[in-house]
């Protein structure tokens, strides 16, 4: 009787040590989805900055003119560097 008590216990702990670490494992894993998530959540906020920034026509031809020498016809394009 003794004997099947101890079984049962010894299997019990091996499987709360099992369940232990992996719930270790478990919190690594969610704490780098929280992260991710975040890193997410600010690379949107930045995108809808920026969908906002050139819905503006002012600034997307601001954009243009700076990043790809874009000029309106009859314009004169002066570079300073």
């Amino acid at each position: 009787m003794w004997l099947a008590v101890i079984i049962t216990l010894g299997a019990l702990s091996i499987q709360l040590y099992h369940s232990y670490k992996n719930n270790g494992v478990f919190e690594a894993k969610l704490n780098d989805i929280k992260a991710e998530s975040e890193a997410l959540k600010d690379e949107a906020e930045r995108l809808k900055a920026d969908i906002s920034y050139f819905s503006e026509p002012e600034n997307l031809a601001k954009e243009l003119k700076s990043k790809f020498d874009y000029k309106k016809p009859g314009e004169k394009l002066i570079k300073i560097q």
